[in-house]
């Protein structure tokens, strides 16, 4: 599996790039804003990727190389397309409309409302993304910010709902505590959910 690629930037195109990988010239597709991100013509970048093989009209095989500058940006793109109704360039055009935090918090929340006006997804595959991506994105998160397992983000929630939070005041209480740091030191979940409601406290 091709994780990433590095190699000089050669040229920047609307919606893609072309990086020479010694010798090999690549056109990679990235969402919209990727440029103004990247360092001038000439210098080395690093893109993390995913490969779409794409059947044409009478058996004619296409290859497509999505590439993105963070990995967060590369997992939320194959969390997105793993979706049923969320095909590569409409996962794309999601990352060219929104940022990750945004679509991850729009699905945390599940907001519907939000999440159905992004390009090529309508209500149906709204409701869909929350449902399978929820979890996904809570055990993703958990794992980036303080390396707990998700069990005990869980045991957490839990707790925090059988103290009267509903439940996304308590995904928020918990998500609030790992990312400001205040569970810096958590290793469990007595100690995840202390942090959380000094969090909640504020």
């Amino acid at each position: 599996m091709l994780a990433f690629i590095e190699g000089e930037l050669v040229r920047c195109d609307e919606g893609s790039v072309l990086i020479n990988c010694g010798g090999v010239g690549l056109r990679v597709l990235v969402p919209e804003g990727t440029q103004q991100r990247l360092p001038a013509v000439g210098n080395r970048i690093r893109l993390w990727t995913a490969v779409e093989f794409y059947q044409g009209p009478g058996g004619r095989g296409e290859v497509f190389l999505f590439g993105f500058l963070t990995e967060a940006e590369s997992t939320l793109f194959e969390l997105l397309r793993s979706v049923s109704g969320i095909g590569a360039k409409t996962a794309l055009a999601i990352l060219s409309a929104m940022s990750v935090a945004q679509i991850r918090e729009s699905i945390l929340r599940r907001d519907i409302a939000t999440l159905q006006r992004l390009p090529g997804v309508g209500r149906k595959t709204a409701e869909r993304m929350v449902l399978e991506l929820q979890g996904r994105i809570q055990a993703v998160e958990a794992e980036e910010v303080s390396g707990l397992p998700a069990a005990v983000r869980q045991e957490a929630l839990a707790a925090l709902v059988a103290l009267g939070y509903s439940r996304s005041e308590a995904e928020r209480m918990v998500r609030e505590a790992l990312h400001s740091g205040a569970a810096a030191q958590a290793r469990t979940a007595e100690e995840l959910i202390k942090a959380a409601l000094q969090r909640g406290q504020r």
